[in-house]
């Protein structure tokens, strides 16, 4: 089994890979709000004050973007998970995408419940 995670840049496509991954045989995932390091730093630190001016970040001002947690039990999912996401948002190596990565997971409760059984 595997930990995908993947941070998407457009908050907008977030629905359409939810509902790819439950039409996919990909029922089950944890959406949390998040916020690239950069625009914490621009917020707080004066020498960063101009990539705040260029992304749009300012005092007060919230950029946010979401990352997705699923766990996956086959190989053959996983791929076909990251290829949905990129089919959404297009490809992951350029830049203003997301941003995805996998962990083994080692062991794991509550994950065969009615809704992720086919995972």
């Amino acid at each position: 089994m595997k930990l995908l995670v993947a941070v998407i840049e457009d908050t907008t496509r977030i629905d359409t890979i939810l509902d790819l991954f439950y039409e996919n045989g990909i029922p089950g995932a944890t959406v949390i709000n998040s916020r690239g390091m950069g625009h914490v730093i621009a917020d707080h630190y004066s020498i960063f004050a101009r990539f705040s001016d260029l992304t749009g970040s300012s005092k007060g001002s919230d950029v946010h973007n979401n990352t997705i947690f699923t766990v996956i039990k086959t190989d053959e999912t996983l791929q076909l998970a990251i290829e949905l996401i990129e089919e959404v948002v297009g490809d992951l190596n350029q830049p203003d995408t997301g941003l995805i990565f996998t962990l083994p997971v080692l062991d794991v409760k509550g994950f065969n419940t009615p809704l992720t059984q086919s995972q």
